[in-house]
């Protein structure tokens, strides 16, 4: 699953040998830091997500039901700080608002 939140970008991923834990990745080390501020991470140079780190189902479930229950904003876009990373969200924005668009025009 791919995870938007303010502080971050995450690709969020069953362990492969682990059932019982999910593989967190991303491509900056805070954005896993936002979600999960006290997590060991690990750093992989030549991986398409290089900051990886294992935590368990329930971890992340709480710590995602932490975020919803304490959202505040009412524009997702307008609650990112981080420019760089803002300007990549309101990419993603356009590409899916291109996306809904056909089908709102009665394409297939």
């Amino acid at each position: 699953m791919w995870l938007y939140i303010s502080g971050g970008f995450l690709s969020i991923v069953a362990h492969r040998d682990l059932p019982e834990f999910l593989l967190v990745r991303a491509r900056h080390p805070s954005h896993i830091e936002a979600l999960f501020p006290e997590i060991g991470i690990n750093h992989l140079l030549n991986a398409d997500y290089p900051y990886r780190t294992i935590v368990h189902r329930t971890v992340v479930a709480r710590a995602m039901e932490h975020y919803v229950n304490n959202m505040e904003y009412d524009n997702f876009k307008n609650s990112v700080v981080d420019e760089e990373y803002h300007d990549a969200c309101l990419d993603v924005w356009r590409t899916m608002w291109a996306y809904g668009n056909r089908y709102r025009n009665g394409g297939v």
